[in-house]
């Protein structure tokens, strides 16, 4: 069915009867219906206006509110991946450093042990000096006892032996 504009009441006509209705009262009647129509048409154009308006910012918020939500996600997506990184660089770090501090351990085993060696053979050699000494010691003191005898055999004897010409025999002849 056609809807009817305000103007279309207004200017409405009806065919006229004997015995009809007052014409006055009836286009009285119209044109307060054509107001109202209008006034509803008025209040029905900006409902629209309204609606279309509110349409628009409800599909601005619904594409702002997708819009935060993927901004969201790829937040989201980010913190995880930089987590995974630093759980992956902390691990990774621990493990070079655990690397490290063992071979700095083995590393000072194994000095340790090389200083023990020495020790060891320092302690030898001491002891082997110490050996030699006593033996160098004993010897010395052999000799200057030996010396020390000899000195007095020497006393003991006479010191300068004269040297007095031999007298020479003739030798017999043949």
């Amino acid at each position: 069915m056609h809807r009817l504009t305000p103007l279309e009441i207004q200017g409405a006509s009806f065919p006229t009867r004997l015995r009809g209705y007052d014409p006055e009262a009836v286009r009285d009647f119209l044109r307060t219906i054509a107001e109202q129509v209008e006034e509803e048409a008025k209040i029905r154009g900006e409902l629209k206006a309204q609606v279309e308006l509110l349409s628009r910012q409800l599909e601005e918020y619904r594409s702002q509110a997708e819009a935060l939500n993927e901004a969201l996600i790829a937040a989201q997506k980010t913190a995880e991946a930089t987590i995974q990184r630093a759980e992956a660089e902390a691990h990774r770090t621990v493990t070079e450093a655990q690397a490290l501090a063992d071979r700095i351990v083995e590393e000072a085993r194994q000095r340790a042990e090389a200083v023990e060696m020495v020790i060891a053979q320092l302690r030898s050699q001491r002891r082997a000096a110490r050996a030699d000494l006593k033996r160098l010691s004993e010897l010395l003191a052999g000799l200057v006892k030996d010396d020390e005898t000899a000195e007095r055999r020497e006393s003991e004897s006479a010191s300068l032996t004269v040297l007095r010409p031999r007298t020479r025999e003739p030798k017999p002849q043949p």
